[in-house]
């Protein structure tokens, strides 16, 4: 009698929390949009779905549910909704003071195996499928009067029990592995490191003239100024950046101001003070959050970049500026040194002497910069999304193989 033959695997869900993708997108939502498209382009990848709410007593298709809905298409996915059984003022208010409802997300049998994957620390509840959080960094535990309102005790509240069910947990250093198994013991062998990379299509040194000459139009700069580029959050430590400015000659201020982009942020009231206390009102220029056609360009008529931040789980600006051929000036603290390697200069960011010396360093020595322009591009030539993608597919594949 021959034997019957066994039925093949269920290929399962990959089901994609959303919280990284609401606009403007930040480093995680580049990090975790570009992730996926590079896995998505796999020939084997699992169907991708981006997760969406339906909160008690609302049964309609709301706009944000239609916004997630185009993110999800734009990965190759599509839309899996959950209901919430709790009225959505009451999710939020549970929200504002760091608490989220037990209720499982997977509480109904879904009609095929699913893997979540929880790009922004914290997994929701679940008791039926597996699932992959992402840990960018231990700002939360190093740092917490950085961040804002209740979010340290939110990520120190929920990263446990998170790690706890993980199946296993993507880091996007070295550094952030060590620290994970660090502070909460958590085996190695379930940590992978997925790192970072940038689009080299766009951010490379021959970037049409015509491409850069509209975003210096655009924010009424000329060329070589010097750039900075992160959220404005007490962490990246613009304060003494802005005093390492000031005390630069009078003729480098004239001739190359501080310009900085990103999103207004938390907590920045000292970057202001500090620019008044100074008189470098008329030397250094805000933009805002910048469009991402816009970075590239930006980055690449600098003549410098600098982000001398306190702690950094990667550092995705300072690859970008590599990327382009910009000489940069960073931090050798957290996993900076894991992207700059010897392609940058290294500061130490609570000496703002020393900051102001790396910047003259290479605004003074053009052969310095040169090198620092050829080193980087070699550097972040490096970190390549397509590899990145195939890590997380094995991430992946060994979570639908565990047990339990």
């Amino acid at each position: 009698m021959s034997a019957k033959p066994m039925a093949a695997r269920a290929v399962p869900d990959l089901i994609v929390e959303p919280s990284a993708f609401y606009p403007p997108l930040s480093g995680i939502g580049y990090y975790t949009r570009e992730l996926l498209k590079a896995y998505n382009r796999l020939p084997d990848h699992f169907p991708i779905k981006l997760l969406s709410y339906r909160f008690f007593l609302k049964s309609w298709r709301t706009p944000e549910e239609e916004y997630f809905a185009s993110q999800a298409q734009s990965l190759g996915g599509s839309l899996a909704v959950r209901s919430r059984l709790v009225p959505s003022l009451v999710y939020n208010q549970l929200r504002r003071y760091a608490l989220r409802p037990p209720i499982p997300l997977d509480l109904f049998k879904p009609e095929k195996p699913s893997i979540y994957f929880f790009p922004n620390y914290v997994g929701e509840p679940l008791i039926r499928s597996k699932y992959v959080p992402v840990i960018f960094d231990f700002g939360f535990l190093r740092y917490p009067r950085t961040l804002e309102g209740k979010d340290h005790l939110y990520l120190k509240r929920y990263v446990p029990r998170t790690l706890k069910r993980a199946s296993n947990v993507v880091v996007i250093s070295d550094c952030i592995k060590r620290e994970l198994h660090k502070a909460y013991e958590f085996p190695p062998e379930k940590i992978t490191v997925v790192y970072p990379a940038v689009d080299h299509a766009s951010f490379r040194p021959d970037i049409p003239f015509e491409a850069r000459a509209s975003a210096l139009a655009k924010y009424g700069l000329d060329s070589g100024y010097i750039f900075s580029l992160s959220t404005l959050e007490p962490r990246k430590n613009f304060p003494r950046l802005i005093e390492a400015y000031s005390l630069l000659p009078d003729s480098v201020k004239i001739e190359r101001p501080l310009v900085v982009a990103g999103g207004q942020g938390w907590k920045n009231q000292d970057i202001f003070a500090t620019i008044r206390r100074l008189g470098l009102e008329s030397r250094i220029k805000f933009l805002g959050y910048i469009s991402e056609t816009d970075r590239a360009p930006l980055m690449r008529e600098a003549a410098l970049f600098v982000l001398p931040s306190l702690y950094e789980g990667f550092g995705m600006p300072v690859l970008e500026a590599m990327a382009c051929g910009t000489p940069v000036v960073t931090s050798a603290r957290g996993a900076l040194p894991e992207v700059g390697g010897k392609a940058v200069v290294y500061a130490d960011p609570l000496d703002v002497e020393s900051i102001c010396r790396g910047i003259r360093s290479v605004l003074e020595n053009p052969g310095l910069s040169k090198r620092l322009s050829t080193a980087g591009v070699s550097r972040a030539a490096a970190f390549q999304w397509s590899t990145s993608g195939r890590v997380l597919a094995d991430v992946f594949k060994k979570a639908a193989n565990s047990q339990g």
